[in-house]
């Protein structure tokens, strides 16, 4: 008795369980529902910032506290206009953050991705060292160096006032982590392609830029979030770095609007929202790179 053998193109349903079903569907409620507990606070400030500080306390135990006031949009934004008005580098310190982020993506794109692709590829003496001091530096909490660190600029002459930015950009530009996600996901490339470039004639340096970079794409995109996300939250050093409102990014410049006498609630609450939502939509829209170079990278 001969076996039919379905060809290929037949497909074959899977009979799917009840069990199966009712599973699959109480983790999507669940996930679902901490979706919801967790957007409550963001969706709590950004509606917030819609109100005037009255109208927040009359209405913050009740359920109506998760809705404007008024459906009337021209009055949505009032906190927003007395924001700016009330300081007046408070737009100058969100430039100053993303011009600050955006030197700082470059600089840690370049110089990481070019020690990652010396530690996968290149073999010199003290290569395997190096790669376990960079593993072991990954341990190190970057609190426990920024006294050291703000020592060693003021000695490099970087704490003056034309020199203070350079000196506050310059240690954000290397990264033990990034070195190690760098060199991880290098590793996984096969090096074919470098060799077949090489006899084509391309140098080192120019199979990096055009054979290396342009297929690392995952890699570099998650790289150059995670360092936005780092460089736009960054508080600690920039507060040590920076006295003057004029040079002060965002996240420090929020320390005067809290302290702001008298404190105006719904301008705390459009300034955290100006603070919050560059972060939100970059991680949204580029969530997808962070799965990839995080996989590619053999990281868990």
């Amino acid at each position: 008795m001969q076996t039919q053998v379905l060809p290929n193109f037949v497909k074959v349903k899977r009979k799917i369980s009840p069990a199966h079903v009712v599973l699959k569907t109480a983790a999507i409620l669940g996930l679902a529902l901490l979706c919801v507990i967790f957007l409550f606070p963001v969706l709590w400030m950004i509606v917030s910032s819609l109100k005037t500080q009255d109208q927040i306390y009359a209405q913050l135990s009740s359920w109506r506290t998760f809705l404007p006031a008024t459906w009337n949009v021209g009055k949505w934004f009032v906190a927003y206009k007395n924001l700016f008005d009330s300081f007046d580098y408070f737009g100058r310190s969100i430039l100053n953050s993303v011009i600050y982020c955006s030197i700082t993506i470059l600089g840690v794109l370049l110089l990481n991705s070019f020690a990652g692709y010396a530690l996968a590829r290149l073999e010199f003496p003290g290569s395997r060292v190096i790669g376990t001091i960079v593993l072991l530096l990954i341990i190190v909490p970057v609190e426990t160096s920024i006294v050291p660190l703000y020592v060693i600029l003021k000695n490099l002459g970087l704490l003056t006032k034309e020199l203070r930015v350079v000196g506050y950009l310059i240690p954000n530009f290397v990264s033990a982590f990034y070195i190690f996600m760098f060199r991880q996901f290098f590793i996984g490339m096969p090096k074919e392609l470098e060799e077949a470039a090489r006899i084509d004639g391309s140098g080192r340096l120019s199979t990096y830029f055009r054979i290396i970079m342009p297929l690392s794409k995952a890699i570099f995109a998650t790289v150059a979030i995670f360092t936005f996300m780092g460089a736009w939250n960054e508080y600690v050093f920039a507060q040590l770095m920076f006295s003057k409102p004029e040079q002060q990014p965002l996240q420090v410049f929020l320390q005067l609007v809290n302290s702001f006498n008298p404190k105006d609630l719904s301008m705390v609450m459009a300034a955290l929202t100006f603070s919050t939502i560059p972060i939100a939509i970059v991680y949204i829209f580029c969530q997808r790179y962070i799965i990839e170079g995080v996989s590619f990278s053999g990281l868990k």
